[in-house]
């Protein structure tokens, strides 16, 4: 049993119930009680199991994280080859940000600024398991011998944080997916053999026939990607 009596279980549908809720309203416009509401629980009961609202916004966070990681770590186990593991944690990760309100990822920022600078540098041990495929990419032919894994990785990261400020960084024309898929194919064909080139661009082909799972009926990836 966990807080309150809840099963793990319980309480971890809980949390992806709320991510689910934030994600789509962003932090600022979402209050304890239309949490609750939305819930269908009093708004007494949501504080007897999260002391605030800062507590409650963190514990999501850092679940929606987890199971993104442990989702990861199976796709690495599962496929194929190197390069099809990384284009599917791509698509699960574009899968998340394709539901994104925006002003989700700058409350994020302003409510946990502090506490973001000091866990900072933990984020390498995110990185630990593509550093790993990357290597194992090299391994069997897709990816550079030449490349510092981890250092592409972090660059990768800060590249991800500039999607915070799309209205400032990029044209009212680009949309926040699109911004995604350049960054990461980009980094993707920067690491790559030519084999590696030939892999992911059959995969993107076939991915393209493909629908996107969400509200519009867009191919996943934009022709102008290739």
């Amino acid at each position: 049993m966990t807080r309150d009596g809840m099963t793990k279980e319980a309480f971890d549908s809980l949390l992806e119930d709320i991510m689910n809720i934030l994600l789509d309203n962003g932090l600022k416009a979402t209050t304890m009680g239309s949490i609750a509401k939305s819930l269908k629980m009093s708004k007494r009961t949501l504080y007897e199991i999260f002391s605030s609202k800062s507590q409650m916004v963190e514990e999501a966070i850092i679940a929606s994280h987890t199971k993104m990681m442990e989702n990861n770590r199976k796709i690495f186990q599962s496929s194929g080859n190197v390069m099809e593991s990384m284009l599917k944690c791509f698509m699960a990760q574009r899968d998340f940000m394709s539901r994104v309100n925006v002003n989700f990822f700058r409350d994020t920022d302003t409510l946990f600024a502090k506490e973001r600078k000091k866990s900072d540098f933990k984020k390498m041990s995110y990185f630990e398991d593509f550093v790993k495929a990357m290597q194992r990419g090299v391994e069997e032919g897709y990816f550079r011998k030449d490349v510092n894994f981890l250092v592409q990785c972090r660059m990768i990261s800060i590249q991800m944080e500039s999607l915070k400020r799309m209205d400032e960084l990029f044209p009212p024309d680009i949309t926040l997916l699109e911004a995604y898929d350049s960054i990461y194919l980009a980094f993707l064909r920067g690491i790559a053999t030519p084999k590696g080139m030939e892999e992911l661009d059959k995969l993107i082909a076939n991915y393209r026939t493909k629908k996107t799972s969400h509200n519009n009926n867009k191919p996943i990836f934009y022709e102008n990607q290739s």
